[in-house]
């Protein structure tokens, strides 16, 4: 069986069909000829090229291992996306862009009537890569007002994987860039969002609750938010929670690292450079002793003026 490297998307060996899975292409420049000339996006052929997400994910079978690889370009939706195939990869076109500004070219956006609900929702093992998110949901409360959501209301995911994506603001209503919930017997665990920013007035740039455990959030950039993570009520403190933040996650002042609310979660903050300083409560909502009190142990972070001693 022939395989190929893409030169357009980051680490990617193709193999048409098979062990590796199916590939199929998402497309919405094909009146664009100059942007689609002499580039590996098949629009000749229904059956593996597509003008939209949701069709490429339907296109997918569960559990092969298919590929979506979406050319750059703006991609407006009027209803959330729901990535529900297990086993699926999502990866957004290089372009010679780094990691941190791909998803500006290579985007997902609210349609103007897409105000209440996340642009994209995650519910099954996958990779999302390279793209950006971009929300008007105006949810006020809890989880809502994201623009992409993992879980949600009743529902769970297991071993999601988001790298390379862009949540930019872009001056709307949303005030969350990414939610993490799982909800009743639903959970949301094994989850790994690194290489990310976050980026505008966002309240916060994560916001994590529920049924939810064994989240790690390492190389993530966070600016001009308020939080960069934010927590409401866990369901299992004890056992389940076992949060991994770091290393290498980044704030920019005046973003402040975690709003805890004053919630227990067990979980390390280790090797993080906050752009605030150690005492008190300038870097989380709350002390690093209180911080410590809750269930998460800070170990090895930097904070302003240089600090590394999380005392």
């Amino acid at each position: 069986m022939a395989v190929s490297r893409d030169r357009y998307s980051e680490d990617a060996i193709i193999p048409p069909f098979g062990p590796g899975g199916r590939v199929f292409y998402v497309n919405n420049n094909t009146a664009g000829a100059a942007r689609n000339a002499d580039r590996p996006w098949y629009t000749a052929d229904a059956s593996v090229c597509f003008d939209n997400l949701p069709d490429a994910i339907t296109a997918c079978v569960a559990e092969r291992g298919d590929s979506i690889y979406v050319a750059r370009g703006g991609y407006e939706t009027d209803a959330t996306i729901n990535v529900n195939k297990a086993g699926i990869s999502i990866i957004g076109q290089t372009f010679g862009l780094p990691h941190e500004s791909r998803g500006e070219y290579c985007s997902i956006y609210a349609a103007g009537t897409l105000t209440d609900a996340p642009v994209l929702r995650i519910t099954e093992p996958c990779l999302i890569q390279g793209l950006g998110f971009i929300s008007r949901d105006v949810g006020a409360t809890y989880f809502y007002g994201a623009a992409v959501m993992i879980g949600g209301n009743t529902q769970g995911a297991f071993g999601v994987h988001m790298r390379y994506c862009r949540f930019p603001k872009w001056g709307l209503d949303n005030r969350i860039g990414l939610s993490i919930s799982g909800g009743g017997s639903a959970t949301v665990s094994n989850c790994c969002i690194e290489d990310c920013e976050f980026e505008g007035a966002f309240a916060s740039g994560i916001y994590i609750q529920g049924a939810t455990g064994h989240i790690t959030l390492r190389r993530n950039t966070f600016a001009l938010c308020t939080y960069a993570i934010t927590h409401g009520e866990f369901s299992d403190v004890g056992v389940n929670t076992q949060m991994m933040y770091g290393p290498g996650n980044v704030t920019v002042a005046p973003t402040k690292a975690i709003d805890t609310n004053s919630k227990a979660c067990l979980g390390t903050i280790f090797g993080n450079y906050w752009a605030t300083a150690v005492a008190g409560t300038a870097t989380h909502d709350i002390s690093i002793d209180d911080t410590e009190t809750l269930g998460l142990k800070c170990v090895g972070n930097y904070y302003a003026d240089e600090e590394r001693d999380d005392e």
